[in-house]
């Protein structure tokens, strides 16, 4: 047999010139290309951990937000202060009692700022009907729902530019403008003062008549604090809003003035940072077992447990070969028992390559080189029928090869 007419490997018939001295160890790009996903991972926990830092400074600035007593950029003790100056007194509770009790003085205004919901619907009434003016600063819609159920939240308004006036109430009138922030929208059989219409087509100031006195919303909450009383007309809007009367009540409530039965459930238990965090280390899990799991990686050798007859293997890899039309894979494994095989018959070193095997088989049998090497190594099969007809040309090679080298004929047994 002289050759197979068959696809060949792109230059596989060109000898290598360093067969076998491939480098396994891995290059400093390709480390940096597997770390590059960890690097990743860890500037997203960074990146998650400076957002959760920045959106709970409010609590973590060594006071409580639009606290009187509180110098940080979120608290208002710079609106406290002229208050007193101004002869008001400056009344800060530290529970719901100590509220209730200092609202029975006549002539008191109430300042009530409660985002996270502390008090419910009945001890919000109860303040505002002991209260002859009260002022919600930023009510949420549950406040809202309870104290003033014909005004509805109307968005946020993102103007640049200061919101006008535009009505009759005497602390907006002094003020003229004040910064924008949330709204308030009113249903039209309602009567009510609003002030200072915003692009949400709503109000940032709404005004009601309560049992006793007076009840005004403040949507943009932040124009007393610190850093922006001193913006537009916030401080003239503040001072005289809160100032109206010679006593001012301001109560912020807490976890403690939360009516429960029971101990806290696990909700009020849990830490701010705990929900994202544990977020990202579930994402971060679920992403690195898609990236390390959707391959198997090297194929670990380990010996069977028992004895499988070698046609029976021989049989089974052949079935997967050709479930899966690995045809270049089972030809290679042939030829690889081949190589070794022919080596040993021809006297070659355990080192020879398959190119150094197919010249030796050449000198032997007299035949091309490039016949060889096609039978060996170049010639890819294309179909079943070509692995067939590779295959046995392998049988035939090593049969010719072993007669050329010994010819005499094999001994029978006596």
């Amino acid at each position: 047999m002289t050759g197979i007419d068959l696809e060949s490997r792109p230059g596989a018939s060109a000898r290598p010139n360093d067969a076998g001295t491939s480098v396994a160890t891995p290059r400093a790009r390709t480390v940096a290309r597997r770390a590059l996903f960890w690097v990743g991972v860890a500037v997203v926990a960074l990146l998650v951990v400076v957002a959760t830092l920045l959106l709970t400074r409010g609590g973590t600035t060594g006071g409580t937000e639009l606290g009187p007593d509180n110098p940080a950029p979120t608290g208002a003790q710079a609106t406290a202060e002229v208050l007193r100056n101004q002869g008001v007194d400056v009344i800060l509770p530290e529970s719901f009692d100590e509220a209730t009790a200092a609202l029975e003085t006549a002539g008191t205004t109430l300042a009530l700022y409660d985002p996270s919901g502390y008090l419910t619907d009945a001890r919000l009434a109860d303040l505002v009907d002991a209260a002859e003016s009260t002022v919600i600063l930023g009510p949420t819609f549950a406040q809202l729902q309870a104290l003033a159920p014909t005004v509805r939240a109307a968005g946020f308004s993102d103007e640049s530019e200061p919101l006008d006036a535009d009505c009759d109430l005497p602390a907006a009138s002094r003020a003229e403008t004040i910064s924008p922030g949330a709204t308030f929208r009113v249903d039209p059989e309602q009567a009510a003062i609003t002030c200072f219409p915003a692009d949400t087509d709503g109000f940032g100031v709404v005004q009601l008549d309560a049992n006793n006195g007076t009840l005004t919303l403040v949507g943009p909450s932040e124009l007393v604090s610190n850093d922006r009383v001193i913006e537009n007309g916030n401080a003239a809007f503040a001072l005289g809003l809160l100032g109206e009367t010679d006593r001012l009540v301001w109560y912020l409530p807490t976890l403690a003035d939360v009516e429960s039965s029971g101990p806290p459930d696990i909700a009020q238990l849990t830490p701010i940072w705990l929900v994202p965090t544990t977020s990202l280390l579930a994402l971060t899990v679920l992403v690195a077992m898609y990236w390390r799991g959707r391959r198997l990686g090297p194929l670990v050798a380990e010996d069977l447990p028992v004895t499988v007859p070698a046609g029976e293997t021989l049989e089974g890899r052949a079935r997967l070969y050709q479930r899966i039309s690995a045809r270049t894979r089972a030809i290679d494994a042939l030829r690889i028992g081949a190589v070794g095989r022919l080596g040993r018959v021809l006297g070659l070193s355990r080192h020879a390559t398959v190119y150094d095997v197919a010249d030796a088989c050449a000198s032997a049998l007299g035949r091309p080189r490039d016949a060889i090497r096609g039978i060996l190594v170049d010639t890819v099969p294309q179909s079943e029928r070509d692995v067939v007809t590779i295959s046995d040309a392998l049988s035939d090679l090593e049969r010719d090869v072993a007669t050329a080298v010994d010819p005499r004929p094999p001994s029978r047994p006596s």
